[in-house]
């Protein structure tokens, strides 16, 4: 056992440590002490430190007096904290591998007596009184474990998960993949394997015309449709910074318009691709970048706000949703001793049970 030795603490100091306990509910013998008052001196150790719910835990706490005061009972106090986590990753994606997780940690109840030992009950070894005992946990105090479940429980995740958990999750998956070229083969994998019906892509063309995409289902026609081919050049560009700022700006010209002989700037390959796709050589990262055009961006966006959240944590892979929630309970527990005077002794330092 992990003894605990706490130092003899006269009544001040001991009056001052309770009222700094901010989780414990009211304490008379608070009011009880005067200054000066000798308080009983107190130590304790645990059998353990884990415990199933409704279990014993098993500790031996020692004690002794100052000469002239009598020990009259010792007690067990506990207060109960609650710890969940809720978490979700990202299955629709290869490349992004997001994970969004919310913990929370709070005090249920306050510290409160929860076992009260007569003094009769410990037995003196010619040093200090020595108690063997147990004290309670509570019954109704269960972990709780949702993870990786292959049947989707919408009820079940409500009441485990806040209420905005899923359309933030979907909106910072859409800004990851839509906000700059990082994840481009991702966005495009979504695109081509994901199961979008005719009337949703219709819906989505038609707020963003001039700028559609192309009605299709068939993965490997939405394959052969979002493609490059870096053999074929079918264009130049040059970047422009925008005087007085760090702006730059990228002008495209045919490459049937293209004056091979101009000199005064610096043209760049662009390779033949989708409509909606910039494939082209970037001098600074020194390759082809592809990217999809500013232009095309929302109207991606639209469709990838139609995949509902559940979908997006599906792993097709092995048919579990990837979701984990855990529930689990604590008691942070002081052993206190008081004499007949209501002088009250207690260890300083807590055990903490945790409850499986």
């Amino acid at each position: 056992m992990n003894v605990m030795k706490m130092q003899y603490k006269l009544g001040m100091i001991a009056a001052v440590a309770l009222s700094m306990t901010a989780c414990e509910v009211h304490d008379p013998f608070d009011e009880v002490l005067e200054v000066g008052q000798p308080v009983p001196t107190v130590t304790w150790a645990l059998g353990g430190t884990v415990a199933n719910a409704g279990d014993e835990v098993a500790f031996e706490g020692k004690y002794y007096t100052e000469p002239g005061k009598t020990p009259d009972h010792s007690e067990v106090w506990a207060n109960v904290v609650k710890t969940e986590s809720a978490a979700a990753t990202s299955a629709l994606t290869t490349s992004l591998k997001y994970t969004q997780t919310v913990s929370l940690t709070d005090t249920v109840r306050a510290s409160q007596v929860i076992a009260t030992y007569p003094h009769s009950m410990a037995e003196w070894d010619g040093h200090e009184y020595v108690l063997n005992a147990t004290f309670p946990t509570s019954q109704t105090l269960r972990a709780v474990s949702w993870a990786n479940v292959s049947d989707w429980d919408q009820e079940r995740f409500d009441s485990y998960y806040p209420a905005d958990f899923a359309a933030d999750f979907v909106s910072t998956v859409i800004d990851y993949l839509t906000q700059d070229s990082t994840y481009y083969n991702d966005l495009r994998n979504v695109y081509i394997n994901y199961d979008f019906t005719p009337e949703q892509i219709q819906g989505v063309n038609a707020a963003h015309a001039g700028y559609e995409i192309p009605v299709e289902t068939d993965a490997g026609n939405k394959s052969d449709l979002w493609y490059t081919n870096t053999e074929n050049v079918v264009g130049k560009y040059y970047v422009e910074i925008v005087e007085g700022t760090s702006t730059s700006v990228i002008h495209e010209i045919p490459l049937a318009e293209w004056d091979e002989n101009d000199d005064t700037r610096t043209y760049y390959d662009i390779y033949e691709s989708s409509p909606w796709v910039f494939c082209r050589y970037n001098d600074d990262a020194g390759t082809i970048v592809t990217s999809v055009r500013a232009q095309y961006m929302p109207t991606f966006i639209d469709l990838l706000n139609l995949i509902p959240f559940t979908d997006w944590i599906h792993n097709t892979s092995n048919q579990v949703y990837n979701v984990t929630f855990t529930r689990n309970y604590s008691q942070d527990v002081v052993f206190k001793v008081v004499d007949t005077d209501g002088n009250v002794g207690y260890t300083t330092d807590q055990y903490t049970v945790t409850i499986n």
